[in-house]
């Protein structure tokens, strides 16, 4: 069982299997601790799914219970939480998860993989190491990048491009949001970890001159921006061998982008398709049906008749606004 890729749902896959007495192996090209582009917003929903699956997993955040929103640049409700979300530190967050991986008796390995071959019922990866090993699964958790989905479908739509920096610290330790119908399915954030505030901005055609010019709406300095796409397409074969997870797989959530919940959410389907040898695609199907509708209300969502209603109903009805994003975090 090879793992390619240490993120979330790379190491929560291999801590389930652990657990489950199979033998697998984690590789990553990166040396932890590393960056990693994400606002780092754990709902309420993700960090509870995150506690039943691995309960003995501790890691830092800030604790945040307040978010303004704002559409065209003018703020349209506060939303005070009853529930905190959690705010990590991505480069801190995924290396605590690979440590306890580790420590639990999971192997890993420091390599990438260049190129995969089925043969004889088997997947064999050859990784940049210039070492062979045959599988019997292979479990592509490569993020945005992913060379297992190329391997399954080399024209894969790349999805929202993601430009974000490290801002300074604001002292309301409030996640700020702005929509606008000039955004191509996609808005500014600002979310607030121990550190320092993670502002960013993403849509369909996210350029670094968009990226600074919305960020210089909202009262961001100019800082040193980082880059990613977030895949939102599941366009590639289902294979019995080798099963796409979290970015990799395009899970990432159509209204929102968060991905992490999908990231534990699809670690445990892999996990329980491959120890109980129950097809990916059916443990995995309600969420594959999730990703169709949730496709249908993001086009609807940010349209400019969607954000009209929802402004709206922030200054008619905030009450009905902040049970619908209670529903939506958790």
């Amino acid at each position: 069982m090879l793992i390619v890729g240490a993120g979330p749902a790379g190491c929560t896959c291999g801590l389930l299997l652990l657990k489950k007495k199979v033998e697998c192996l984690v590789i990553d090209q990166a040396e932890f601790p590393r960056d990693k582009i994400c606002g780092g917003g754990l709902p309420p929903r993700s960090y509870r799914f995150l506690s039943q699956l691995l309960p003995e997993f501790r890691y830092d955040y800030n604790n945040v219970k307040r978010l303004k929103l704002s559409i065209e640049g003018r703020e349209v409700i506060d939303i005070q939480m009853k529930e905190e979300l959690r705010i990590v530190k991505r480069r801190q967050f995924d290396a605590q998860l690979l440590e306890t991986y580790q420590k639990s008796g999971g192997a890993f390995l420091n390599d990438s993989l260049m190129d995969i071959e089925e043969k004889d019922g088997e997947v064999i990866a050859t990784l940049k190491s210039g070492r062979q090993m045959s599988c019997d699964y292979l479990v592509g958790a490569d993020g945005a990048n992913s060379r297992v989905r190329k391997y399954l479908n080399p024209h894969c739509d790349r999805g929202s491009f993601i430009l974000e920096q490290y801002g300074p610290k604001s002292p309301e330790n409030a996640i700020q949001i702005n929509l606008s119908a000039s955004y191509q399915i996609g808005y500014y954030y600002s979310f607030p970890n121990a550190a320092c505030d993670v502002q960013g901005f993403g849509d369909k055609n996210t350029t670094l001159q968009s990226f600074r010019q919305v960020l210089r709406e909202m009262g961001c300095p100019d800082l040193k921006p980082m880059g990613a796409y977030i895949p939102q397409s599941t366009d590639y074969p289902l294979h019995e061998r080798i099963l796409l997870i979290g970015d990799a797989g395009g899970y990432a959530n159509r209204l929102t982008f968060e991905g992490i919940y999908y990231a534990f959410l699809t670690a445990s389907h892999a996990a329980e398709a491959i120890s109980t040898g129950r097809p990916f695609a059916e443990v995995c199907r309600r969420t594959f049906v999730r990703k169709r509708t949730e496709e249908r209300v993001a086009r609807f969502f940010y349209s400019k008749t969607g954000l009209g209603i929802l402004r709206f109903l922030c200054r008619t009805s905030p009450w009905l606004v902040r049970w619908c994003f209670i529903r939506l975090t958790t």
